[in-house]
Protein backbone atom coordinates (compact mmCIF):
# COMPACT_ATOMS: atom_id res chain seq x y z
CA UNK A 1 0.00 0.00 0.00
CA UNK A 2 2.86 2.36 0.43
CA UNK A 3 5.04 1.45 -2.60
CA UNK A 4 1.16 2.39 -4.19
CA UNK A 5 0.95 5.46 -2.07
CA UNK A 6 4.68 6.40 -3.67
CA UNK A 7 3.57 5.61 -7.47
CA UNK A 8 0.50 7.68 -7.04
CA UNK A 9 2.40 10.90 -5.80
CA UNK A 10 4.95 10.03 -8.34
CA UNK A 11 4.66 7.33 -11.32
CA UNK A 12 7.95 7.55 -12.39
CA UNK A 13 9.47 6.66 -8.98
CA UNK A 14 11.20 3.51 -10.55
CA UNK A 15 12.03 2.20 -7.11
CA UNK A 16 8.50 1.93 -6.05
CA UNK A 17 7.74 -0.63 -9.04
CA UNK A 18 10.58 -2.33 -8.29
CA UNK A 19 9.84 -3.01 -4.98
CA UNK A 20 6.01 -3.68 -5.91
CA UNK A 21 7.63 -6.16 -8.02
CA UNK A 22 9.80 -7.77 -5.59
CA UNK A 23 6.83 -8.62 -2.77
CA UNK A 24 4.83 -9.93 -6.05
CA UNK A 25 7.43 -12.84 -6.56
CA UNK A 26 7.90 -13.67 -2.84
CA UNK A 27 3.63 -14.41 -2.67
CA UNK A 28 3.88 -16.01 -6.42
CA UNK A 29 2.28 -13.46 -8.43
CA UNK A 30 4.50 -13.60 -10.96
CA UNK A 31 2.64 -12.00 -14.06
CA UNK A 32 2.09 -8.68 -11.55
CA UNK A 33 5.66 -8.63 -10.23
CA UNK A 34 6.53 -8.77 -14.46
CA UNK A 35 4.77 -6.08 -15.44
CA UNK A 36 6.30 -4.02 -12.80
CA UNK A 37 9.25 -4.90 -13.66
CA UNK A 38 8.56 -4.29 -17.09
CA UNK A 39 7.50 -0.27 -16.22
CA UNK A 40 10.59 0.38 -14.48
CA UNK A 41 12.67 -0.66 -18.17
CA UNK A 42 10.10 1.39 -19.52
CA UNK A 43 10.75 4.80 -17.68
CA UNK A 44 14.63 3.56 -16.97
CA UNK A 45 16.08 1.49 -19.59
CA UNK A 46 19.17 1.06 -17.72
CA UNK A 47 17.70 -0.02 -14.50
CA UNK A 48 20.06 -3.20 -13.68
CA UNK A 49 18.58 -4.59 -11.01
CA UNK A 50 14.96 -5.32 -12.79
CA UNK A 51 16.65 -6.99 -15.67
CA UNK A 52 18.28 -9.15 -12.73
CA UNK A 53 14.82 -9.42 -10.81
CA UNK A 54 12.90 -10.19 -14.51
CA UNK A 55 15.42 -13.12 -14.64
CA UNK A 56 15.06 -14.44 -11.48
CA UNK A 57 10.92 -14.62 -12.01
CA UNK A 58 11.40 -16.20 -15.65
CA UNK A 59 14.03 -19.04 -13.90
CA UNK A 60 11.19 -19.65 -11.69
CA UNK A 61 8.74 -20.10 -14.27
CA UNK A 62 11.09 -22.35 -16.53
CA UNK A 63 11.73 -19.56 -19.44
CA UNK A 64 14.98 -20.20 -18.98
CA UNK A 65 16.76 -18.95 -22.46
CA UNK A 66 14.61 -15.11 -21.55
CA UNK A 67 15.66 -15.26 -18.37
CA UNK A 68 19.45 -15.82 -20.29
CA UNK A 69 18.89 -12.92 -21.95
CA UNK A 70 18.26 -10.11 -19.01
CA UNK A 71 20.77 -11.16 -16.97
CA UNK A 72 23.29 -11.11 -20.05
CA UNK A 73 21.65 -7.57 -20.50
CA UNK A 74 22.58 -6.77 -16.55
CA UNK A 75 26.20 -8.10 -17.67
CA UNK A 76 26.14 -5.52 -20.78
CA UNK A 77 25.26 -2.41 -18.64
CA UNK A 78 27.30 -3.37 -15.31
CA UNK A 79 30.28 -5.97 -15.82
CA UNK A 80 30.59 -5.88 -12.06
CA UNK A 81 27.16 -6.86 -11.38
CA UNK A 82 28.26 -10.30 -9.46
CA UNK A 83 24.08 -11.56 -8.76
CA UNK A 84 23.92 -11.56 -12.79
CA UNK A 85 26.49 -14.02 -12.83
CA UNK A 86 25.73 -15.81 -9.57
CA UNK A 87 21.70 -15.89 -11.49
CA UNK A 88 23.05 -16.93 -15.03
CA UNK A 89 25.20 -19.93 -12.98
CA UNK A 90 22.03 -20.96 -11.36
CA UNK A 91 19.96 -21.51 -15.10
CA UNK A 92 23.52 -23.17 -16.29
CA UNK A 93 23.12 -25.44 -13.73
CA UNK A 94 19.87 -26.33 -14.26
CA UNK A 95 20.05 -26.92 -17.61
CA UNK A 96 23.08 -29.24 -16.88
CA UNK A 97 26.12 -27.38 -17.57
CA UNK A 98 27.92 -27.43 -14.22
CA UNK A 99 31.21 -26.29 -15.87
CA UNK A 100 29.40 -23.23 -17.13
CA UNK A 101 27.89 -22.77 -14.05
CA UNK A 102 30.94 -22.96 -12.25
CA UNK A 103 33.05 -20.99 -14.31
CA UNK A 104 29.99 -18.14 -13.62
CA UNK A 105 30.27 -18.13 -9.99
CA UNK A 106 34.22 -17.95 -10.00
CA UNK A 107 33.68 -14.96 -12.39
CA UNK A 108 31.57 -13.22 -9.50
CA UNK A 109 34.41 -14.62 -6.95
CA UNK A 110 36.74 -12.60 -8.64
CA UNK A 111 34.54 -9.60 -9.24
CA UNK A 112 33.90 -9.83 -5.42
CA UNK A 113 36.16 -11.79 -3.80
CA UNK A 114 34.52 -12.10 -0.04
CA UNK A 115 30.90 -12.75 -1.63
CA UNK A 116 29.52 -15.52 0.23
CA UNK A 117 26.30 -15.98 -1.89
CA UNK A 118 28.85 -16.50 -4.62
CA UNK A 119 30.55 -19.19 -2.62
CA UNK A 120 27.85 -21.11 -1.42
CA UNK A 121 26.26 -21.80 -4.95
CA UNK A 122 30.00 -22.97 -6.04
CA UNK A 123 30.30 -25.20 -3.29
CA UNK A 124 27.17 -26.71 -4.04
CA UNK A 125 27.27 -27.52 -7.50
CA UNK A 126 26.79 -30.78 -8.41
CA UNK A 127 25.63 -32.22 -11.75
CA UNK A 128 21.82 -33.71 -12.34
CA UNK A 129 23.34 -36.56 -14.16
CA UNK A 130 26.53 -37.93 -13.94
CA UNK A 131 28.72 -38.49 -17.01
CA UNK A 132 30.76 -41.06 -15.64
CA UNK A 133 31.96 -42.07 -11.47
CA UNK A 134 35.13 -40.08 -11.68
CA UNK A 135 32.76 -37.09 -12.13
CA UNK A 136 31.21 -37.83 -8.96
CA UNK A 137 34.31 -38.22 -6.98
CA UNK A 138 35.17 -35.09 -9.20
CA UNK A 139 32.15 -32.97 -7.65
CA UNK A 140 32.35 -34.77 -4.08
CA UNK A 141 36.12 -33.44 -3.84
CA UNK A 142 35.03 -29.52 -5.17
CA UNK A 143 32.12 -29.85 -2.00
CA UNK A 144 34.65 -30.50 0.56
CA UNK A 145 37.39 -28.21 -0.56
CA UNK A 146 35.00 -25.44 -0.79
CA UNK A 147 33.32 -25.88 2.80
CA UNK A 148 37.48 -25.36 4.35
CA UNK A 149 37.10 -21.66 2.20
CA UNK A 150 33.96 -20.92 2.76
CA UNK A 151 35.04 -21.68 6.52
CA UNK A 152 38.33 -19.74 6.11
CA UNK A 153 36.10 -16.73 4.89
CA UNK A 154 33.99 -16.73 7.54
CA UNK A 155 36.95 -16.57 9.66
CA UNK A 156 38.79 -13.56 8.21
CA UNK A 157 35.17 -11.57 7.73
CA UNK A 158 32.92 -12.21 10.20
CA UNK A 159 30.92 -8.56 9.84
CA UNK A 160 28.63 -9.64 7.22
CA UNK A 161 25.22 -8.74 7.81
CA UNK A 162 22.13 -10.69 8.38
CA UNK A 163 21.05 -9.61 5.09
CA UNK A 164 24.07 -11.22 3.26
CA UNK A 165 24.43 -14.56 5.34
CA UNK A 166 20.74 -15.04 4.74
CA UNK A 167 21.48 -14.61 0.98
CA UNK A 168 23.51 -17.24 1.16
CA UNK A 169 22.11 -19.46 3.40
CA UNK A 170 18.85 -19.28 1.07
CA UNK A 171 21.03 -19.33 -2.37
CA UNK A 172 21.02 -22.98 -2.79
CA UNK A 173 20.79 -26.45 -0.31
CA UNK A 174 23.68 -29.40 -1.16
CA UNK A 175 20.23 -31.85 -2.09
CA UNK A 176 22.21 -33.31 -5.53
CA UNK A 177 25.27 -34.29 -3.15
CA UNK A 178 22.88 -37.16 -1.61
CA UNK A 179 21.74 -38.84 -4.92
CA UNK A 180 25.54 -40.09 -5.64
CA UNK A 181 25.20 -43.72 -4.13
CA UNK A 182 27.79 -43.06 -1.21
CA UNK A 183 27.96 -42.56 2.55
CA UNK A 184 27.57 -38.81 3.12
CA UNK A 185 27.74 -38.72 7.29
CA UNK A 186 30.70 -36.67 7.46
CA UNK A 187 30.03 -34.03 4.82
CA UNK A 188 26.94 -33.92 6.23
CA UNK A 189 27.84 -32.97 9.29
CA UNK A 190 30.95 -30.76 8.32
CA UNK A 191 27.70 -28.97 5.84
CA UNK A 192 25.76 -28.58 8.36
CA UNK A 193 28.37 -27.00 10.95
CA UNK A 194 28.77 -24.59 8.38
CA UNK A 195 25.17 -23.74 8.38
CA UNK A 196 25.30 -23.57 12.37
CA UNK A 197 28.08 -20.96 12.61
CA UNK A 198 26.26 -18.70 10.76
CA UNK A 199 23.05 -19.51 12.55
CA UNK A 200 24.64 -18.82 15.24
CA UNK A 201 25.60 -15.61 14.37
CA UNK A 202 22.45 -14.61 13.16
CA UNK A 203 20.03 -16.43 15.31
CA UNK A 204 22.43 -16.77 18.54
CA UNK A 205 19.55 -17.03 21.65
CA UNK A 206 17.82 -19.83 19.49
CA UNK A 207 20.90 -22.09 19.96
CA UNK A 208 20.10 -22.48 23.80
CA UNK A 209 18.34 -25.44 25.42
CA UNK A 210 14.98 -25.46 25.70
CA UNK A 211 13.77 -26.89 28.93
CA UNK A 212 10.87 -29.11 28.56
CA UNK A 213 7.92 -28.65 29.64
CA UNK A 214 6.25 -30.96 32.08
CA UNK A 215 3.06 -29.07 33.89
CA UNK A 216 0.94 -29.41 30.75
CA UNK A 217 -2.66 -31.55 30.10
CA UNK A 218 -0.86 -31.92 26.32
CA UNK A 219 1.98 -32.67 24.53
CA UNK A 220 2.68 -29.90 22.05
CA UNK A 221 3.89 -31.12 18.78
CA UNK A 222 4.96 -29.33 15.64
CA UNK A 223 5.08 -30.63 12.31
CA UNK A 224 7.44 -28.39 9.64
CA UNK A 225 7.66 -28.92 5.66
CA UNK A 226 7.63 -27.05 2.58
CA UNK A 227 4.90 -29.42 1.20
CA UNK A 228 1.90 -29.59 2.82
CA UNK A 229 0.35 -29.92 -0.70
CA UNK A 230 -0.13 -32.72 -2.83
CA UNK A 231 3.10 -33.86 -2.94
CA UNK A 232 5.19 -36.99 -1.66
CA UNK A 233 5.88 -35.91 1.74
CA UNK A 234 2.60 -35.49 2.30
CA UNK A 235 1.35 -38.64 0.76
CA UNK A 236 3.82 -40.07 3.63
CA UNK A 237 3.23 -38.54 6.76
CA UNK A 238 0.65 -36.50 6.38
CA UNK A 239 -1.42 -39.01 8.80
CA UNK A 240 0.73 -39.12 11.30
CA UNK A 241 -0.74 -34.89 11.80
CA UNK A 242 -3.87 -35.78 11.07
CA UNK A 243 -4.42 -39.03 12.91
CA UNK A 244 -2.04 -38.55 16.07
CA UNK A 245 -4.33 -38.66 19.63
CA UNK A 246 -5.95 -35.23 20.18
CA UNK A 247 -6.32 -36.74 23.81
CA UNK A 248 -2.53 -36.49 24.36
CA UNK A 249 -1.62 -33.97 22.01
CA UNK A 250 -1.61 -30.19 20.94
CA UNK A 251 -1.03 -30.44 17.04
CA UNK A 252 0.76 -27.14 15.12
CA UNK A 253 1.78 -27.24 11.67
CA UNK A 254 4.41 -24.86 10.32
CA UNK A 255 3.56 -24.61 6.23
CA UNK A 256 7.00 -23.09 4.61
CA UNK A 257 5.75 -22.35 1.28
CA UNK A 258 2.49 -20.42 -0.80
CA UNK A 259 0.90 -23.46 -2.89
CA UNK A 260 -2.62 -24.73 -1.61
CA UNK A 261 -4.50 -27.27 -2.13
CA UNK A 262 -7.07 -29.83 -0.96
CA UNK A 263 -4.44 -31.57 0.93
CA UNK A 264 -3.59 -28.37 2.58
CA UNK A 265 -7.18 -27.92 3.67
CA UNK A 266 -7.28 -31.13 5.09
CA UNK A 267 -4.42 -30.90 7.02
CA UNK A 268 -5.50 -27.30 8.30
CA UNK A 269 -8.90 -28.64 9.38
CA UNK A 270 -7.23 -31.37 11.46
CA UNK A 271 -4.89 -29.74 13.46
CA UNK A 272 -4.80 -27.11 16.99
CA UNK A 273 -2.83 -24.34 15.46
CA UNK A 274 -1.82 -24.05 10.98
CA UNK A 275 0.73 -21.36 10.27
CA UNK A 276 1.37 -20.74 7.29
CA UNK A 277 5.00 -18.22 6.61
CA UNK A 278 7.80 -17.82 4.29
CA UNK A 279 9.33 -15.00 6.38
CA UNK A 280 12.33 -16.83 7.99
CA UNK A 281 12.45 -14.50 11.07
CA UNK A 282 8.11 -14.32 11.54
CA UNK A 283 8.34 -18.26 11.43
CA UNK A 284 11.36 -18.33 13.75
CA UNK A 285 9.37 -16.15 15.97
CA UNK A 286 6.09 -18.19 16.08
CA UNK A 287 7.14 -21.35 16.23
CA UNK A 288 9.30 -20.31 19.64
CA UNK A 289 6.54 -18.38 20.70
CA UNK A 290 4.37 -21.41 20.83
CA UNK A 291 6.94 -23.06 23.71
CA UNK A 292 6.33 -26.81 21.63
CA UNK A 293 7.57 -29.79 23.29
CA UNK A 294 8.38 -31.56 20.41
CA UNK A 295 8.98 -30.80 16.91
CA UNK A 296 9.32 -32.68 14.19
CA UNK A 297 11.09 -31.91 10.49
CA UNK A 298 9.89 -33.98 7.64
CA UNK A 299 12.16 -33.16 4.94
CA UNK A 300 15.35 -31.33 5.84
CA UNK A 301 18.08 -30.86 3.31
CA UNK A 302 15.03 -30.44 0.29
CA UNK A 303 14.46 -26.50 1.07
CA UNK A 304 17.06 -24.15 2.13
CA UNK A 305 14.45 -22.21 4.79
CA UNK A 306 14.24 -25.72 6.27
CA UNK A 307 17.46 -26.56 6.49
CA UNK A 308 18.49 -22.83 8.13
CA UNK A 309 15.50 -23.70 10.44
CA UNK A 310 16.27 -27.00 11.76
CA UNK A 311 19.98 -25.70 12.71
CA UNK A 312 18.10 -24.24 15.23
CA UNK A 313 17.25 -25.31 19.22
CA UNK A 314 13.19 -24.18 18.67
CA UNK A 315 11.68 -27.25 20.69
CA UNK A 316 13.17 -29.04 24.02
CA UNK A 317 13.05 -32.13 21.58
CA UNK A 318 13.64 -32.21 17.73
CA UNK A 319 13.17 -34.85 15.28
CA UNK A 320 13.83 -35.74 11.53
CA UNK A 321 11.98 -37.78 9.44
CA UNK A 322 12.57 -39.59 5.98
CA UNK A 323 10.79 -37.66 4.32
CA UNK A 324 14.28 -36.72 2.84
CA UNK A 325 16.08 -39.92 3.61
CA UNK A 326 18.97 -38.38 4.75
CA UNK A 327 20.95 -37.38 7.82
CA UNK A 328 20.43 -33.82 8.81
CA UNK A 329 24.30 -33.30 10.30
CA UNK A 330 22.54 -30.84 12.72
CA UNK A 331 23.30 -31.32 16.39
CA UNK A 332 20.17 -29.20 17.29
CA UNK A 333 18.40 -32.57 15.72
CA UNK A 334 18.53 -35.25 18.27
CA UNK A 335 16.14 -37.90 16.79
CA UNK A 336 15.46 -39.27 13.38
CA UNK A 337 12.27 -41.57 12.79
CA UNK A 338 12.79 -44.23 10.28
CA UNK A 339 10.94 -47.34 9.27
CA UNK A 340 11.63 -51.11 10.98
CA UNK A 341 12.04 -52.97 7.52
CA UNK A 342 14.46 -50.31 5.98
CA UNK A 343 17.11 -50.38 8.62
CA UNK A 344 19.19 -52.60 9.57
CA UNK A 345 21.85 -53.54 11.92
CA UNK A 346 24.92 -50.69 10.95
CA UNK A 347 21.71 -48.32 10.08
CA UNK A 348 22.93 -46.00 13.44
CA UNK A 349 26.40 -45.71 11.55
CA UNK A 350 24.93 -43.58 9.15
CA UNK A 351 22.97 -41.31 11.21
CA UNK A 352 24.22 -37.74 13.60
CA UNK A 353 20.69 -38.44 15.35
CA UNK A 354 19.80 -41.26 17.48
CA UNK A 355 17.96 -43.15 15.11
CA UNK A 356 14.07 -44.38 16.43
CA UNK A 357 12.87 -47.18 14.67
CA UNK A 358 8.85 -47.23 13.87
CA UNK A 359 7.24 -50.35 13.06
CA UNK A 360 7.57 -51.37 9.55
CA UNK A 361 7.83 -48.54 6.98
CA UNK A 362 7.46 -46.08 9.62
CA UNK A 363 4.36 -44.44 8.21
CA UNK A 364 0.51 -44.05 7.38
CA UNK A 365 0.17 -44.18 4.18
CA UNK A 366 -3.89 -43.76 2.18
CA UNK A 367 -4.70 -46.17 0.19
CA UNK A 368 -4.00 -44.35 -3.32
CA UNK A 369 -6.63 -43.05 -5.35
CA UNK A 370 -7.34 -45.24 -8.32
CA UNK A 371 -10.56 -43.39 -9.91
CA UNK A 372 -9.64 -41.76 -13.54
CA UNK A 373 -6.84 -43.25 -14.37
CA UNK A 374 -5.98 -41.70 -17.55
CA UNK A 375 -4.21 -43.44 -20.20
CA UNK A 376 -1.39 -41.93 -21.59
CA UNK A 377 -0.67 -40.75 -24.67
CA UNK A 378 2.02 -43.52 -26.23
CA UNK A 379 3.95 -42.79 -29.45
CA UNK A 380 5.40 -46.01 -29.33
CA UNK A 381 3.72 -48.69 -27.51
CA UNK A 382 4.63 -52.11 -28.45
CA UNK A 383 4.06 -56.01 -27.65
CA UNK A 384 6.98 -56.40 -25.91
CA UNK A 385 7.70 -56.75 -22.28
CA UNK A 386 7.49 -53.17 -20.57
CA UNK A 387 10.05 -52.52 -17.73
CA UNK A 388 9.07 -49.08 -16.42
CA UNK A 389 11.28 -47.31 -14.41
CA UNK A 390 9.76 -45.01 -12.39
CA UNK A 391 12.48 -42.57 -10.53
CA UNK A 392 13.85 -39.02 -11.63
CA UNK A 393 16.41 -39.77 -13.73
CA UNK A 394 19.25 -37.72 -11.37
CA UNK A 395 18.63 -41.11 -9.19
CA UNK A 396 19.92 -43.39 -12.06
CA UNK A 397 23.72 -43.71 -11.42
CA UNK A 398 26.47 -44.52 -14.50
CA UNK A 399 27.62 -47.43 -12.92
CA UNK A 400 23.79 -49.15 -12.96
CA UNK A 401 23.56 -47.99 -17.00
CA UNK A 402 24.43 -51.81 -18.27
CA UNK A 403 21.38 -53.32 -16.33
CA UNK A 404 18.99 -52.36 -19.06
CA UNK A 405 21.21 -53.89 -21.57
CA UNK A 406 21.97 -57.05 -19.66
CA UNK A 407 17.79 -57.73 -19.46
CA UNK A 408 17.74 -57.12 -22.90
CA UNK A 409 20.59 -59.87 -23.97
CA UNK A 410 18.41 -62.41 -22.08
CA UNK A 411 14.92 -61.06 -23.40
CA UNK A 412 14.85 -59.25 -26.51
CA UNK A 413 11.46 -58.70 -26.80
CA UNK A 414 12.23 -55.58 -23.54
CA UNK A 415 11.42 -52.02 -23.83
CA UNK A 416 12.69 -49.30 -21.04
CA UNK A 417 10.57 -46.65 -20.19
CA UNK A 418 11.42 -43.68 -18.08
CA UNK A 419 10.29 -40.54 -17.65
CA UNK A 420 11.53 -37.16 -18.62
CA UNK A 421 13.77 -35.27 -16.44
CA UNK A 422 12.72 -31.38 -14.87
CA UNK A 423 13.90 -30.37 -18.51
CA UNK A 424 15.79 -31.12 -21.80
CA UNK A 425 18.90 -30.93 -20.91
CA UNK A 426 18.79 -33.36 -18.12
CA UNK A 427 16.64 -36.12 -20.52
CA UNK A 428 19.48 -35.41 -22.94
CA UNK A 429 22.34 -35.90 -20.68
CA UNK A 430 20.66 -39.33 -19.30
CA UNK A 431 20.30 -40.36 -23.01
CA UNK A 432 23.35 -40.09 -24.32
CA UNK A 433 25.33 -41.78 -21.69
CA UNK A 434 22.80 -44.97 -21.33
CA UNK A 435 22.36 -45.01 -25.08
CA UNK A 436 26.41 -45.01 -26.05
CA UNK A 437 26.35 -48.74 -24.45
CA UNK A 438 23.75 -49.48 -26.78
CA UNK A 439 25.37 -47.99 -29.54
CA UNK A 440 28.94 -49.90 -28.27
CA UNK A 441 26.99 -53.75 -28.31
CA UNK A 442 24.83 -53.26 -31.35
CA UNK A 443 21.24 -52.38 -29.86
CA UNK A 444 18.97 -49.83 -31.45
CA UNK A 445 18.36 -47.30 -28.72
CA UNK A 446 15.19 -45.85 -29.76
CA UNK A 447 13.53 -49.40 -30.57
CA UNK A 448 13.93 -50.32 -27.10
CA UNK A 449 13.84 -47.62 -24.96
CA UNK A 450 11.28 -44.76 -24.51
CA UNK A 451 10.74 -41.53 -22.57
CA UNK A 452 7.19 -40.11 -21.23
CA UNK A 453 6.53 -36.52 -20.55
CA UNK A 454 6.21 -35.55 -17.40
CA UNK A 455 2.40 -35.69 -16.33
CA UNK A 456 -0.63 -35.87 -14.25
CA UNK A 457 -1.11 -38.08 -11.16
CA UNK A 458 -3.72 -39.47 -12.84
CA UNK A 459 -1.73 -40.13 -16.35
CA UNK A 460 1.29 -41.57 -14.44
CA UNK A 461 -0.84 -44.30 -12.85
CA UNK A 462 -1.82 -45.14 -16.60
CA UNK A 463 1.47 -45.20 -18.02
CA UNK A 464 1.77 -47.38 -14.26
CA UNK A 465 -1.04 -49.63 -15.94
CA UNK A 466 -0.04 -50.06 -19.39
CA UNK A 467 3.92 -51.67 -17.85
CA UNK A 468 4.61 -55.02 -17.25
CA UNK A 469 7.57 -54.89 -14.18
CA UNK A 470 8.45 -51.94 -12.46
CA UNK A 471 12.78 -51.55 -12.11
CA UNK A 472 13.66 -50.08 -8.85
CA UNK A 473 16.74 -47.78 -8.78
CA UNK A 474 20.16 -48.85 -6.96
CA UNK A 475 21.02 -46.11 -4.67
CA UNK A 476 17.50 -44.24 -4.57
CA UNK A 477 14.39 -46.81 -3.80
CA UNK A 478 10.85 -46.19 -4.45
CA UNK A 479 9.24 -45.11 -1.36
CA UNK A 480 5.71 -43.46 -2.67
CA UNK A 481 6.27 -44.60 -6.37
CA UNK A 482 6.44 -48.20 -5.21
CA UNK A 483 3.66 -48.22 -3.42
CA UNK A 484 1.45 -46.27 -6.19
CA UNK A 485 2.87 -49.34 -8.14
CA UNK A 486 1.67 -51.99 -6.21
CA UNK A 487 -1.57 -50.35 -5.81
CA UNK A 488 -1.73 -51.16 -9.28
CA UNK A 489 -0.39 -54.90 -8.75
CA UNK A 490 2.57 -54.69 -10.39
CA UNK A 491 5.80 -56.74 -9.99
CA UNK A 492 8.85 -54.50 -8.54
CA UNK A 493 12.51 -55.81 -8.89
CA UNK A 494 14.52 -54.25 -6.12
CA UNK A 495 18.47 -54.63 -4.77
CA UNK A 496 18.73 -52.95 -1.07
CA UNK A 497 21.80 -50.54 -0.50
CA UNK A 498 23.02 -50.37 3.01
CA UNK A 499 21.27 -46.99 3.41
CA UNK A 500 18.12 -46.24 4.23
CA UNK A 501 16.76 -44.62 1.26
CA UNK A 502 18.28 -47.31 -1.04
CA UNK A 503 15.88 -49.88 0.91
CA UNK A 504 12.61 -48.35 0.57
CA UNK A 505 11.28 -51.02 -1.80
CA UNK A 506 13.01 -53.88 0.10
CA UNK A 507 10.93 -53.16 2.89
CA UNK A 508 7.41 -52.67 1.08
CA UNK A 509 8.26 -56.49 -0.04
CA UNK A 510 9.15 -57.92 3.09
CA UNK A 511 5.41 -56.73 3.72
CA UNK A 512 4.25 -58.40 1.35
CA UNK A 513 5.95 -61.57 1.98
CA UNK A 514 7.41 -61.06 -1.65
CA UNK A 515 11.16 -62.33 -0.99
CA UNK A 516 11.09 -63.31 -4.56
CA UNK A 517 12.13 -60.41 -6.30
CA UNK A 518 14.47 -59.04 -3.86
CA UNK A 519 17.83 -59.64 -5.38
CA UNK A 520 21.13 -59.29 -3.30
CA UNK A 521 23.62 -58.30 -6.77
CA UNK A 522 23.16 -56.79 -9.80
CA UNK A 523 23.56 -60.46 -11.86
CA UNK A 524 20.46 -61.54 -9.19
CA UNK A 525 18.65 -58.60 -10.21
CA UNK A 526 18.81 -58.59 -13.95
CA UNK A 527 18.00 -62.59 -13.62
CA UNK A 528 14.74 -61.52 -11.45
CA UNK A 529 13.74 -59.11 -14.06
CA UNK A 530 14.47 -61.68 -17.01
CA UNK A 531 12.38 -64.86 -15.22
CA UNK A 532 9.39 -61.99 -14.76
CA UNK A 533 9.66 -61.15 -18.38
CA UNK A 534 9.52 -64.78 -19.66
CA UNK A 535 7.70 -66.75 -17.20
CA UNK A 536 4.40 -65.79 -17.26
CA UNK A 537 3.50 -68.06 -14.19
CA UNK A 538 5.99 -66.77 -12.26
CA UNK A 539 4.76 -62.70 -13.20
CA UNK A 540 1.51 -64.35 -11.87
CA UNK A 541 2.36 -65.76 -9.00
CA UNK A 542 3.64 -62.36 -7.67
CA UNK A 543 0.79 -60.21 -8.68
CA UNK A 544 -1.18 -62.75 -6.92
CA UNK A 545 0.72 -62.17 -3.85
CA UNK A 546 0.66 -58.35 -4.19
CA UNK A 547 -3.07 -58.95 -4.50
CA UNK A 548 -3.52 -60.87 -1.41
CA UNK A 549 -1.32 -58.44 0.86
CA UNK A 550 -0.99 -55.48 -0.60
CA UNK A 551 -4.00 -54.32 1.98
CA UNK A 552 -1.13 -54.97 4.77
CA UNK A 553 0.56 -51.73 3.56
CA UNK A 554 -2.32 -49.56 3.85
CA UNK A 555 -3.44 -46.96 7.21
CA UNK A 556 -1.04 -48.98 8.82
CA UNK A 557 -1.83 -47.03 12.68
CA UNK A 558 1.21 -49.32 14.34
CA UNK A 559 3.78 -46.65 13.27
CA UNK A 560 1.59 -43.88 14.97
CA UNK A 561 0.76 -45.81 18.03
CA UNK A 562 4.42 -46.36 18.53
CA UNK A 563 5.58 -42.61 17.98
CA UNK A 564 2.70 -41.16 20.25
CA UNK A 565 4.30 -43.71 23.05
CA UNK A 566 7.55 -42.88 21.75
CA UNK A 567 7.32 -38.92 22.58
CA UNK A 568 5.26 -39.31 25.53
CA UNK A 569 8.01 -41.12 27.17
CA UNK A 570 10.73 -38.98 25.91
CA UNK A 571 8.53 -36.16 27.33
CA UNK A 572 8.45 -37.89 30.80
Amino acid sequence: SYFEKVIQINPNYTDAYNNLGIILNEIGEYQKAISYFEKVIQINPNYTDAYNNLGIILNEIGEYQKAISYFEKVIKINPNYTDAYNNLGNIQKKLGKHQKAKDLYEKAIQIEPDNLTSHWLSMNIFPVIYKNLEEIDQYRKNFTNKIKEVNLILDKKSQYSKKKLLNALNSSTNFYLHYQGKDVLELQQNYAHLIEQITQNIYKKFHKKRKKNVSSKYIRIGFVSSFFRNHTISKLFKNWIIKIDKKYFKKFVYYVDNKFDATTKEIKENVDYFYNQVNLDKLINQISQDTLDVLIYLDIGMKSKIQILSSLRLAPIQCNAWGHPITSGFKNIDYYFSGELMEDKNSQNYYSEKLIILPNLGINYDIPNLCNIKKPDLLNKSNSTIFLNLQSLFKLLPQDDHIYLDILKKNLNSSFWFINGENNSVTTMFKERVSKLFIEEGYDFKKHVYFHPKCSQQEFFGLIEESDIILDSFNWSGGNTSLEAISLNKPIVTCPSAFMRGRHTYGILKILAIEETIAVSKKEYVDIAAKLASDINFRNFIINKIKKNKHKLFNDDKPIKFLEDTIRKKML
